[in-house]
């Protein structure tokens, strides 16, 4: 549990803000360009930008008031803001750091990139998720970053219950070429748009 206390609005200079679903849900993105050489130390730095991302945003919402990032049982981020949950998510993959925040307290968002890697046997994983073996590259990562976006704003793991799920909103992210992307959110409301 991260603690975060929202004395200053903080800014984010280097990263690119969005908002998508009629303002209800807000983001960054930010490309790495020192990223670390390392697997491990990139991914760790990854996630600390991330996680200042986060709270920045989360700074932005409160506006002052109390608030706190917090992980539940199941690992995923939650933005606490006076006693009221707002969905939160966090991706990134090699250099590039997505994070998604809803504005309001009800509203869950997912968001997933990927590095569009050729060299990766798309064709034996694409059947884990209903998929032909001979799917695009292209093709392939987007539906992975969707079922990805859906099971961080849901938990439900299996591709052919996500699948129940069409008409969930979901936007493309303005990333470099060679990414992928998917935020999902989930609100009645939004459902009606």
């Amino acid at each position: 549990m991260a603690k975060n206390p929202n004395r200053a609005k903080q800014n984010l200079p280097d990263i690119q803000r969005f908002a998508y679903f009629n303002g209800k849900v807000i983001g960054a993105v930010c490309v790495l360009n020192d990223a670390p050489v390392t697997r491990k130390s990139a991914r760790h730095g990854a996630s600390v930008k991330a996680h200042e991302m986060l709270c920045a945003l989360m700074a932005e919402i409160a506006d002052g008031k109390e608030s706190t990032l917090i992980k539940d049982a199941q690992g995923r981020p939650w933005a606490e803001i006076t006693g009221l949950r707002h969905g939160a998510s966090i991706s990134h993959s090699r250099n590039v750091v997505a994070v998604a925040l809803a504005i309001e307290p009800g509203i869950v968002v997912g968001v997933d990139l990927e590095y569009r890697d050729p060299t990766r046997s798309i064709a034996e994983m694409a059947p884990l998720l209903g998929m032909p073996t001979d799917i695009s590259v292209a093709d392939f990562y987007d539906a992975w970053c969707r079922y990805e976006a859906v099971f961080k704003a849901t938990g439900e793991v299996d591709p052919l219950a996500q699948r129940a799920e069409t008409e969930m909103p979901t936007v493309t992210l303005s990333l470099p070429e060679d990414f992928a992307s998917c935020l999902v959110a989930i609100d009645g409301a939004l459902r009606e748009e």
